[in-house]
């Protein structure tokens, strides 16, 4: 049957308004010849946990002109490109340093270097926010949780910054930068894994490098898979933590309410992972028909699930353009994906959110943004590239003075 065209060129100058009137003329949409569109949340979640939908993120690749080179090759191994049993081993590794208690006791390594971070701009009153502390502070728990060398999160960041350009609709344009960082990256990788094999200590990293001998991975699968940690890790969770500082500079009464206490930092991310969420959407190819109403999703077929029109689905959320704290409550927000592939780094980035909210509103006012902040276009991963604000200190806490 026909579905409607999903305008993309609209989409680009008003994402929401978009989002929206695509809801309104049914579940499916055509996004071009080969992708179909999935904007609606009852059918974004029922369809994540359909194995008639496979991952396969070379489809997305290939439909944006990269078929070669060291990405695409890198991705062909990736767990984006991967189901089955061979995703859920993969799964079952990183699963075991992953965990909630494993993230629960770097809870206070992330409380103290958020603090340090905010030291080193809160007298001043202004800073741009992700030079300073969002393409910072999440490859300090990385590092720490996975095994990675702190002194080599520079280059790590630097590299994750350029490898996020290739998980958007715009990867052609930026394909010779990625094939290059992620180079480096990879031959990172393979030496640490190779350092780790020789002298084994009880970390990600390591068990990684045993897989690999154990289980027959080759040198590149092994770099690879510390590579795509090292990427996640870092890129989704800047910017969303350049995302929670723009929303809640439009609403100092959430910001305050967080610094005295009377509302939890966990439950503020939430509301805020629902409403801007840095990841907009994610990609499968079916396998088999999947009727869906009255349509069918043909095999073959790309299907890509827009996470942003979920997210505000009028008929999951109550409030979805507004800031409403607790209304994903019950229908649940998928900044994190769902199904097989739901984020094995969910209790990770939580984590770290919540702990850059509380130190954050702990020590300065409620920020203003400046007029040249400057985001990346709303498709792939978004948020800002530069985030200026200006704010005033609040006095230390006696707890991160001590710290």
């Amino acid at each position: 049957m026909s579905r409607p065209r999903f305008e993309f060129d609209q989409f680009l100058s008003d994402p929401f308004g978009t989002l929206e009137r695509a809801r309104e003329t049914g579940g499916l949409v055509d996004l071009n010849d080969q992708t179909t569109g999935v904007v609606h949340h009852e059918t974004v979640r029922a369809l994540l946990s359909d194995s008639r939908l496979r991952a396969n993120f070379l489809d997305f690749l290939r439909t944006f002109g990269v078929t070669e080179g060291p990405f695409f090759e890198w991705m062909k191994i990736s767990p984006l490109n991967r189901d089955g049993a061979d995703h859920q081993r993969f799964r079952a590794l990183m699963a075991r340093t992953f965990t909630p208690r494993s993230v629960e006791r770097l809870r206070p390594y992330l409380r103290t270097a958020a603090h340090e971070l905010i030291s080193g701009f809160a007298a001043r009153g202004t800073c741009d926010f992700v030079a300073e502390f969002a393409d910072i502070y999440p490859s300090l728990g990385l590092c720490e949780l996975i095994g990675v060398p702190l002194e080599d999160r520079d280059r790590f960041r630097a590299w994750a910054n350029t490898i996020g350009l290739g998980f958007s609709p715009f990867v052609g344009l930026h394909v010779a930068a990625v094939d290059a960082a992620l180079t480096e990256l990879l031959a990172y990788t393979a030496a640490l894994a190779t350092q780790r094999r020789a002298e084994p200590k009880d970390d990600l990293v390591s068990r990684i490098a045993a897989a690999a001998a154990e289980d027959g991975w080759s040198d590149f699968e092994a770099s690879g898979f510390i590579a795509g940690l090292v990427f996640a890790g870092h890129d989704t969770t800047k910017n969303q933590l350049g995302w929670t500082i723009a929303t809640l500079a439009e609403h100092p009464d959430v910001w305050d309410a967080v610094g005295n206490g009377t509302r939890t930092a966990q439950e503020v991310v939430e509301e805020v992972l629902r409403h801007r969420s840095a990841v907009t959407g994610v990609g499968r190819t079916a396998v088999e028909a999947v009727p869906v109403g009255d349509d069918v999703i043909q095999p073959g077929e790309q299907v890509f699930f827009s996470v942003w029109s979920a997210n505000h689905d009028e008929k999951a959320f109550p409030a979805p353009g507004e800031v409403r704290i607790g209304q994903s409550a019950e229908s649940g927000h998928f900044a994190f994906g769902h199904g097989a592939h739901f984020c094995l780094g969910a209790a990770l980035a939580r984590a770290e959110l919540q702990e850059a909210l509380t130190a954050l509103t702990a020590r300065i006012t409620c920020p203003v943004l400046g007029a040249d902040a400057a985001w990346r276009p709303p498709a792939g991963i978004n948020g800002p590239d530069r985030l200026p604000i200006t704010f005033t200190a609040r006095p230390v806490p006696q707890q991160a003075a001590e710290g």
